[in-house]
């Protein structure tokens, strides 16, 4: 008799947001991409049988890091080069310190004052507020701050791609304009606390995106977070303009950073989907409500995540050997999609790194065996060098059931016994448990907002057990 986990397709997509009050219409687009088997990244997801997480990936990847790729930075309007660096971030419990510097460029024109890109790094909001503020106090640190992994080779268009990229600004004035260029994705918009129902759909081409609108004189903030994960094509940040006032300086960094690798249960494909049955739309994937920002937003963390759906750790979706584009081959980049791009990873050195790996490897073939267990300790071991102080949690789930799971979590297990006979006993593991169908379905039997709450709880639980946040 066949197993009903055995049944999806999974690919990549996007998704669309929850309610935010005064927000002008976003922008309607295309999905980006479809479902395909096989292919280069942005070649869409591989339809299956068994219960991986579909999709495909993309070609070689580049390791190591150029510089121009990370940091935090605010990204200032037009003028002045303020440039205050300072050598990094602080330090939790369970320790790392220095995740890149901090830049501020430029102020901002009165009325109207847009921003213009310069250097990258954001966050959620966990700034206090500054509605207290005279109107000139903050102005010199003017700018949009942003998140994730943005590529700087050309200053005046960062380029980003991978899920939960965002954009993030403080400004007083009645609305906010985002310019934006590239591919088609779609982003959830959240305006002083408060998330639009409705996605922000990005066309391919340069184009303006109202953002809010009509609202009371004051202080505001806006984040633009990237719903649909790097499959699906880069962008490239233009600026925010401001309505009847001038962007502030933006919310602060958090102290605390997390980075979680994963394929598409950590994108959000399906997510906001009535399964399991749906078929592939862009509309249905929401990284926003996915178990890692959702921690991300309960820790006040930071959070850079790198997920491709389909993608494995020794073996992608429904492949019975190696992949060459599997994570160790994508994971450096800046840019999903584009091979040559390496990321700084000294420029963001990440408290805590997650890594939910594994679904693909074992969904359609079985017990992916030895290899699978060499390629994950390789990874860690790689990792480690590049993050030496940071904490891993080597989870897994939780679409795999059975045999699959049992495998999986075994060599998950054997790997962290591994780093522990090699000196390194910062690691633990996280089982997110079986999803149930009582609670509802994605598209394509993948979890969807409430499973993902709940992996989220797990996930503050261990952090908090383990770093003391």
């Amino acid at each position: 008799m066949t197993n009903p986990w055995r049944r999806w397709v999974l690919l990549m997509l996007l998704g669309a947001p929850a309610a935010l009050p005064v927000l002008a219409g976003c922008g309607v687009g295309g999905d980006g991409g479809g479902p395909g088997e096989g292919g280069a990244p942005g070649a869409g997801g591989a339809t299956g049988s068994a219960r991986g997480t579909g999709g495909t990936t993309g070609g070689s990847a580049g390791t190591g890091g150029a510089a121009a790729a990370g940091g935090r930075t605010a990204m200032g309007g037009a003028s002045a080069d303020a440039g205050a660096q300072s050598g990094g971030g602080g330090t939790s419990t369970g320790g790392v310190s220095g995740g890149g510097g901090e830049t501020s460029t430029g102020g901002v024109s009165g009325g109207g004052g847009s921003s213009n890109p310069r250097d990258g790094g954001v966050s959620p909001d966990t700034s206090p507020a500054a509605d207290a503020l005279p109107p000139s106090a903050d102005a010199e640190a003017a700018g949009v701050r942003l998140q994730g992994r943005f590529d700087f080779t050309d200053a005046t268009r960062p380029s980003f791609g991978w899920s939960g990229s965002a954009m993030l600004a403080r400004f007083t004035g009645t609305g906010a304009t985002l310019r934006i260029d590239g591919s088609p994705n779609q982003f959830a918009v959240v305006v002083d606390g408060a998330v639009s129902s409705q996605a922000l759909k990005v066309t391919s081409g340069a184009t303006q995106y109202p953002l809010a609108s009509g609202l009371a004189a004051g202080l505001h903030d806006v984040v633009v977070w990237k719903r649909t994960e790097g499959n699906q094509g880069e962008n490239r940040f233009l600026g925010l303009d401001v309505a009847d006032g001038q962007l502030r300086a933006p919310p602060v960094p958090p102290d605390r950073r997390i980075e979680i690798y994963g394929d598409s249960i950590t994108a959000g494909y399906g997510l906001d989907g009535k399964g399991p049955n749906c078929s592939w739309s862009a509309d249905t994937e929401n990284h926003y409500l996915t178990y890692g920002a959702i921690t991300a937003r309960e820790l006040s963390a930071e959070l850079h995540t790198v997920a491709w759906s389909g993608i494995g750790m020794y073996r992608n979706y429904d492949k019975k050997e190696a992949s060459p584009d599997a994570m160790p081959f994508v994971y450096a980049r800046t840019l999903p999609t584009e091979s040559s791009s390496s990321w700084a990873f000294s420029t963001w050195q990440p408290h805590v790194v997650v890594i939910n790996l594994g679904t693909n490897d074992a969904s359609t073939h079985g017990d992916p065996g030895a290899p699978y267990r060499t390629a994950y300790l390789d990874f860690v071991r790689t990792l480690r060098q590049k993050y030496p102080d940071t904490y891993f949690v080597l989870s897994i789930g939780p679409m795999l059931d059975g045999a699959e799971l049992a495998a999986i979590k075994g060599h998950i297990q054997a790997v962290i016994e591994a780093r522990a006979s090699e000196g390194d006993e910062r690691l633990s593991f996280l089982e997110f448990p079986v999803q149930s169908q009582a609670d509802g379905l994605g598209c394509d039997w993948h979890p969807n907002a409430t499973t993902n709450a709940k992996m989220a709880t797990l996930l503050v639980a261990e952090l908090k057990a383990r770093l003391g946040w």
